[in-house]
């Protein structure tokens, strides 16, 4: 990808970043955020705020509950 298109496609995610309700959301944009940060073509003046996405969503999907008998599934469980 170009420039130009890297960054067009992380203006899109920093504004799913700043939107998503719900840590589920945050989940699956965490895995997007990852893919594209694993390629070897991000441009070195991009790799910074693919780091901050990745921190963000990381702690924003860290409070997932992943336990399907919970009520609580997929969102922030208060069981814990």
């Amino acid at each position: 990808m170009r420039v130009e298109e890297w960054l067009e496609v992380l203006k899109e995610l920093e504004g799913m970043v700043r939107s998503y309700e719900s840590s589920v959301t945050a989940h699956a944009l965490l895995h997007r955020v990852e893919a594209l940060a694993g390629r070897d073509d991000v441009p070195p003046e991009l790799e910074d705020r693919l780091d901050m996405l990745l921190m963000e969503l990381t702690e924003a999907s860290r409070d997932v509950c992943t336990n399907t008998k919970c009520p609580h599934y997929g969102k922030r469980c208060k069981m814990r």
